[in-house]
């Protein structure tokens, strides 16, 4: 028999769901696949592209679901306890282990409630469905063995709607779509290879291969600012860090420059020819392009950073959700620390102590160490945090998909 807290989340979510319905329709202009799920408990996975994907799967999912989410979106006191209180939530902080997330969600779903999470772990950096752990279908085996089946369901559209470097959100279309069911017989007959294959197969969405299929516009305001937080080498002089948006214009310092249509792709816009047409080329294109330089990098002084930004600010993140700021100054990465220069003080991380790495919103890194303290490097200006995260993975000898 479902706990008394249990029937409360439910009943929460369908009162919720009635509201969200009609928002995610009209205002969001989203369409989906309903899912009316044979096997319960399940857990549903979908690609993540929004900050309203809780949302645009919670509402075609009709049965009443714990969301995964990152610890940072709810630091306001008031919000963690309204939502807490009114919803199933398994909290995840990123840039640290995922082992208290587990065990939480393995509880949920013993008590028979479902669970949503999105596998890639952050919104797409670059339209395209970002890597997922291999981990994933480990955890979603031992899932299966306590009973619960797998939904798969796809959220299109949603990278062009609300890109996560977008200074302003656009109108445009969204839908979804219903990919599959797996009961948990079918789940634990696989390899955990298999089901990650079924899991990468599940959630791909490429939004430019969607673009060129059926074009779409998704029009709105300032439609490249605050694009260089994704895209941070120039193609043409291979220059890091040197590119600046305003309104639908990505220039480069050396004079190079693009704009971005409503449709999600670039065309010249300077006297130079187009290089790369869309986001995801180009984002692929650039780490290969660190990666080709890592050699050199490995060989630098000791006191040369690899890449750095002034204008940033320093926290700690402590265990109740406070923040204390440690600082504002330069944050650079060098081929074996972070580290943070203020006009008072200077931190240093050795990646040999580091736990954990990653990036959050859109300028936000996020790393936790060894010894428990976690860490949040944030900008006052807009520069790429996807860059530390690419250059970190390839620093400490790992691939970054």
């Amino acid at each position: 028999m479902a706990s008394l807290r249990l029937l409360w989340y439910r009943m929460c979510y369908q009162v919720f769901r009635g509201i969200a319905t009609p928002l995610v329709r009209f205002k969001l202009h989203y369409t989906y696949d309903k899912v009316y799920a044979k096997h319960r408990p399940y857990v549903a996975l979908s690609n993540h592209t929004t900050l309203w994907d809780y949302l645009l799967v919670g509402v075609p999912l009709r049965r009443q679901m714990y969301f995964v989410a990152g610890e940072h979106l709810f630091r306001n006191k008031i919000l963690r306890t309204f939502v807490m209180n009114c919803a199933g939530l398994i909290i995840r902080k990123k840039g640290a282990p995922a082992d208290d997330m587990i065990a939480e969600m393995k509880q949920v779903l013993q008590t028979g409630a479902n669970v949503w999470m999105s596998p890639e772990g952050a919104r797409s950096i670059n339209g395209e469905s970002a890597f997922i752990s291999p981990a994933t279908g480990k955890l979603i085996k031992e899932c299966a063995e306590l009973g619960a089946g797998l939904v798969t369901y796809r959220i299109h559209g949603g990278y062009l709607r609300r890109p996560r470097w977008g200074k302003h959100q656009r109108k445009g279309r969204m839908w979804g779509e219903f990919v599959a069911e797996y009961s948990p017989e079918e789940i634990l007959s696989k390899s955990v290879d298999e089901v990650n294959e079924i899991i990468n197969r599940d959630m791909y969405v490429n939004t430019f291969d969607d673009q060129k299929k059926n074009p779409t516009p998704y029009t709105g305001e300032a439609l490249a600012e605050d694009l260089e937080t994704t895209l941070y080498v120039c193609p043409k002089c291979h220059a890091v860090g040197k590119l600046h948006s305003k309104n639908d214009i990505l220039a480069c310092e050396c004079g190079y420059k693009v704009r971005f249509t409503e449709y999600g792709l670039f065309e010249a816009a300077g006297e130079d020819d187009l290089i790369i047409d869309n986001i995801a080329t180009w984002d692929h294109w650039q780490r290969d392009y660190l990666k080709s330089r890592l050699p050199e990098f490995l060989e630098y002084p000791a006191d040369k950073p690899v890449e750095f930004d002034d204008n940033q600010i320093l926290k700690r993140i402590g265990a109740l959700k406070s923040v204390d700021v440690l600082g504002e100054g330069r944050f650079g990465i060098y081929k074996d620390r972070l580290e943070f220069v203020s006009a008072d003080e200077t931190f240093t991380f050795p990646f040999s102590e580091i736990a954990g790495f990653a990036f959050s919103l859109q300028m936000k890194i996020l790393f936790s160490m060894k010894d428990g303290t976690y860490y949040e490097v944030d900008s006052k200006i807009p520069r790429s945090a996807v860059k530390y995260m690419v250059l970190y993975r390839f620093l400490i000898g790992k691939e970054y998909y």
